[in-house]
């Protein structure tokens, strides 16, 4: 009689803040309007191979300033990019000290702007569509900056005649998505031999638009934040499947450079502090899927024919028998129960986190565990079959 393993993916979604702050000196001291460079890195890797956008070291600035109530605008589409040095623009642009104020936009990659329809006096945004590959570099939208001539108020700022650099807040647009695996006690001194993995039913292309109303100030001493959500990206298309090599780091098989097959296999590491009744994150782990950047969407029904999952198949030591196993991204529970009597953990992948899904290949039942919280925080989630 033969006996049947189960396996038990455990999935964590954790999200890590990942933004981008251009804030330096202005490029000169004439009374340039300065833009500055990174003073902070994201946290993901640079892109690799074919990409929609490949160059993050730049963006494109739109803006205007404001007299009588009389607006004029100053950029449009500007590209400021670093030289090695220095960042910088051309023609300079300088301050005009008889207006009342200056405000600002800006898109990252500036190549986003291309096809792109982008209103410099109102920040209403509508990219062209952009097919997300998987290793692609995430396209980011500015916060609205507004710089207000010092008028001698508590409230204003320092008087942009001497104002210098402006610091200009990006915020992504994409989703990055993680997807490690590893195997519990109950299978200690088995080998498990991954042959296939995959990330299915993805859509995979659509049309960022941002609307002028879509910028709220912020409580923390932000200027006004783009609200960017999974409706912002409209006419979502495309089925695709995205593998290990799709990643900005792309995963390899055993041999370290062809795709994982099942003459190529990926062995698993053990979890040896794995806990069945509490499958938090794990101590060990193998990364299949390194910073995958896709697009936002809300997950299809659990179950259902073209939702998005994970699809996997392995064996177990020396047994030829190859196992084949689902997961749904919608089966995601918000409350650390068995019995998935409470809320989704959520609808789809959101604009701006980091998601990091764990898979736990165990011999009694599928689980899955989600982490996922705003920047910084953790909350738990999880979600038994039995």
């Amino acid at each position: 009689m033969k006996r049947y393993i189960f396996i038990a993916a455990a999935l964590v979604l954790a999200t890590v803040s990942c933004s981008k702050v251009y804030d330096a000196t202005p490029v000169n001291t004439d009374q340039a309007i300065g833009f500055g460079g990174w003073t902070e890195q994201l946290t993901k890797a640079r892109t690799q191979g074919s990409s929609t956008f490949v160059n993050e070291d730049d963006f494109a600035v739109y803006g205007y300033k404001e007299a009588s109530s009389t607006k004029t605008t100053v950029f449009d589409g500007v590209v400021v990019s670093y030289d090695g040095t220095n960042w910088d623009y051309t023609p300079h642009v300088y301050w005009d000290a008889t207006s009342d104020s200056y405000t600002f936009y800006g898109v990252s990659p500036a190549s986003a702007k291309t096809g792109a329809t982008i209103n410099a006096q109102t920040g209403a945004i509508s990219l062209a569509s952009i097919t997300f590959a998987g290793n692609n570099n995430d396209v980011l939208i500015a916060d609205k900056t507004v710089v207000v001539k010092d008028d001698g108020s508590a409230t204003a700022l320092t008087y942009f005649n001497s104002y210098g650099a402006v610091n200009l807040y990006f915020n992504h647009a994409a989703s990055l998505v993680d997807i490690r695996v590893k195997t519990s006690q109950s299978l200690h001194g088995i080998t498990v031999n991954l042959q296939s993995i995959s990330l299915d039913n993805m859509k995979n292309a659509g049309v960022l638009a941002i609307a002028t109303g879509d910028y709220t100030a912020s409580a923390t001493g932000r200027p006004y934040i783009p609200n960017i959500a999974i409706a912002s990206w409209t006419s979502p298309s495309g089925n695709k499947s995205y593998l290990p090599a799709d990643g900005v780091t792309p995963v390899k098989g055993a041999d370290g450079t062809n795709a994982i097959s099942s003459t190529n296999v990926k062995v698993i590491s053990e979890d040896t502090a794995f806990n069945p009744s509490t499958p938090t994150t794990p101590a060990a782990y193998t990364t299949l899927f390194d910073n995958l950047i896709v697009m936002p969407q809300t997950f299809g029904a659990s179950g259902v024919a073209g939702s998005q999952k994970i699809s996997l198949s392995y064996t177990l030591g020396s047994d030829p028998t190859v196992y084949t196993r689902e997961a749904y991204l919608d089966d995601f529970d918000t409350v650390d129960d068995a019995d998935q009597d409470d809320s989704e953990v959520d609808t789809g992948f959101q604009p701006g986190k980091h998601y990091i899904l764990y898979l736990t290949i165990d011999a009694h039942a599928i689980s899955f565990t989600a982490e996922i919280a705003p920047w910084a925080d953790v909350t738990g989630y999880h979600y038994i079959i039995n």
